[in-house]
């Protein structure tokens, strides 16, 4: 008996990109993602990783760490994503109060919340028609290669003062799925004492 198996082949280019779409690159170094555009999963150590569905050009994602979920936009949320754009509920974006801190140089399981330095959504300061995302800021969280288009995590340990009034700590570790596919965020983070 013979079977005849369907041959499925998947071809993709990619097109160079502008600065305003740094993120269309393939690469991989994410798992691969779960079901649901906010999945969490908790870690042997207690901490958590979550896969974010950011890719819609159109939609944001809306999470709260307390019930370590997607929520609507109307209710209570942290953080919210939009491909490479994440954006805090505080300042020009929400009403929430949360706000961010940097922490450069320490590895995860050593970082603890500084004393100052939180930021969060800012009116536009260069002219770009959107807010200054808080983790748009500075440096922001991706280096982008303007050869490959590939965006990379920087190395920051981010402690976030949350909307339920939580602190976590959390750190980027991948823009792109197994496939390489944008706008699949991998997050790990924990509650800090």
């Amino acid at each position: 008996m013979t079977r005849l198996l369907p041959l499925v082949v998947l071809a993709s280019c990619a097109a160079p990109i502008g600065h305003e779409r740094p993120d269309a690159a393939i690469a991989s170094d994410a798992a691969a993602p779960t079901t649901g555009r906010f999945a969490t999963t908790q870690n042997a150590d207690g901490t958590f990783t979550t896969v974010v569905d950011a890719q819609s050009m159109t939609e944001w994602t809306y999470a709260d760490f307390e019930t370590r979920g997607e929520v609507a936009a109307t209710a209570a949320w942290d953080l919210r994503f939009q491909r490479f754009h994440i954006s805090a509920n505080g300042g020009v974006s929400g009403t929430g109060g949360v706000e961010l801190a940097p922490v450069i140089g320490v590895a995860f399981a050593a970082a603890t919340a500084p004393a100052t330095g939180f930021v969060t959504d800012a009116a536009d300061s260069d002219g770009d028609g959107l807010p200054d995302y808080v983790l748009d800021q500075g440096d922001g969280w991706y280096a982008y290669d303007a050869g490959t288009h590939v965006l990379t995590p920087r190395q920051v340990v981010w402690i976030v003062h949350t909307d339920g009034g939580a602190t976590i700590k959390l750190e980027i570790k991948s823009y792109y799925d197994d496939a390489g596919t944008s706008g699949w965020l991998t997050l790990h983070w924990g509650t800090l004492l």
